[in-house]
């Protein structure tokens, strides 16, 4: 059997039916076989190996994809994945509800009017009651009514802004993931809240500016003070105005807005530049009603026992003389600390360059983007290495027309082979020297090329 299957292989001719007249032809056939054989075999090993390692792209559409198969594919093939919009630009109005959330101070009973009222001054008998300029129940109605002002002047200045940001349109050519919705959402709030704060404190700050360039004289005289000189030359009084600058040794109005003193209760015969009998947690006094509003602190009234000092001294230094406070304002509530980002010891300056906002509510709904996008198609691109199908596919075709190829240039070339190989025989070959033999034709090729 051995013997058999070498001699089979040994004579194994693919081209016997052409070239079998005679054994020269019959040899001839059965070297170009192995040719052919060698030939097929290196290269489909070549072909092989390269189409096993080499990234083949295929390219998948998927008409008018859910959200749900959206995302599983951005999931998979972001990088390729091409979603085009049907409708590619969209109001943020209808994907975005925005909505501020403000510090409770702006809606608190503080700004009510029975709380107000402890600050109106209905004295029962004006001629023994004097409170002196710098008094908390003096300077207090302009800090509660400022504060007030302020907190109406944000909520106007947000409304106004969101009326505009919300006609303005989102523009994506391509369906956005959740996630790149939520990044552009995100930036453009926060754009949104820049512009918007600043457009609003720059015109504050432009007032202040203006207000304490031109040292104008306000009610509580503490930016600037009355002067009294006689002339005795001419025997007539004389009125003029100088700086305060009482605050601290360091520090007067007339150079710095940010000079303060303690606010509190004062007794009547009190002057204004004693400090007060009764000192109020976290108010101060500065030089300008809008500087005492914003240098100020809130902490007093997020403590009970503070507000409590504020109604029992509401008669300080003159009991009986007053009408008696609202029951409203007697039971009124400290406020509340929870869901607050502003700690009680906050300066109000710090509420306003925020708006008075504690978060922005935003509402973004992608499901709401995705419907409105509604992309007609998806196109994604897949790389595959070590595809199988595909290298059996090029393989038979390669083959084919390898197999096509030699079956035409082989027989020719290994007779012209043979030819030169007759060609060279010298009188030292031995008998069986004339034997054609694969190893010879290799050798004789090899001449040729030199």
């Amino acid at each position: 059997i051995s013997r058999y299957v070498h001699r089979t292989i040994h004579n194994f001719n693919l081209f016997s039916s052409d070239y079998k007249n005679n054994s020269d032809d019959e040899r001839i056939g059965i070297i170009a076989t192995r040719f052919y054989i060698f030939f097929v075999i290196i290269g489909l090993i070549i072909l092989g190996c390269y189409t096993l390692i080499l990234k083949r792209s295929q390219t998948y559409t998927i008409e008018w994809p859910s959200l749900s198969q959206f995302e599983k594919l951005n999931s998979k093939y972001s990088s390729t994945l091409n979603c085009p919009c049907s409708h590619f630009s969209m109001s943020y109005s209808r994907i975005m509800p925005l909505y501020p959330r403000y510090h409770s101070i702006c809606s608190s009973e503080y700004l009510k009017d029975y709380w107000l009222s402890y600050f109106g001054r209905v004295e029962i008998d004006t001629n023994n009651t004097l409170f002196i300029s710098t008094d908390f129940r003096i300077t207090g109605k302009s800090f509660f009514n400022l504060l007030n002002k302020l907190c109406e002047m944000s909520n106007e200045t947000i409304e106004s802004a969101l009326r505009v940001f919300r006609v303005n349109r989102l523009i994506t050519i391509n369906a956005l993931s959740s996630d790149q919705f939520n990044d552009q959402i995100n930036k453009r709030l926060k754009r949104f809240q820049q512009q918007t704060i600043a457009s609003f404190v720059n015109l504050i700050e432009l007032i202040r500016s203006s207000i304490d360039t031109n040292q104008l004289a306000d009610e509580t005289w503490t930016k600037l003070g009355p002067l009294s000189i006689y002339n005795n030359d001419t025997s007539q009084w004389s009125f003029h105005f100088r700086s305060r600058d009482f605050y601290t040794n360091s520090c007067s109005c007339i150079e710095s807005n940010q000079c303060t003193r303690p606010a509190g209760f004062y007794f009547q015969t009190d002057n204004v530049r004693n400090k007060p009998n009764i000192t109020i947690p976290g108010l101060v006094l500065a030089c300008y009603a809008i500087d005492t509003l914003l240098l100020s602190t809130l902490e007093c009234f997020y403590q009970k026992k503070c507000i409590k000092l504020l109604i029992d001294n509401y008669d300080f230094d003159i009991v009986g003389l007053v009408r008696p406070l609202d029951k409203r304002a007697i039971q009124i509530e400290p406020l509340r600390y929870e869901n607050s980002r502003f700690y009680p010891n906050t300066t109000i300056n710090e509420f306003f360059l925020q708006l008075f906002v504690e978060d922005w509510i935003n509402s973004s709904n992608y499901t709401s983007y995705y419907t409105r996008c509604a992309p007609s198609q998806c196109v994604y691109t897949i790389e595959k290495r070590f595809d199988i199908a595909y290298m059996l596919t090029t393989m038979l075709g390669f083959y084919g027309g390898l197999s096509v190829i030699l079956e035409i240039i082989l027989p020719p070339f290994v007779k012209i082979i043979i030819k030169q190989w007759s060609k060279r025989k010298t009188s030292r070959q031995s008998n069986n020297s004339n034997e054609i033999t694969t190893s010879k034709i290799i050798i004789i090729l090899f001449h040729l090329l030199e």
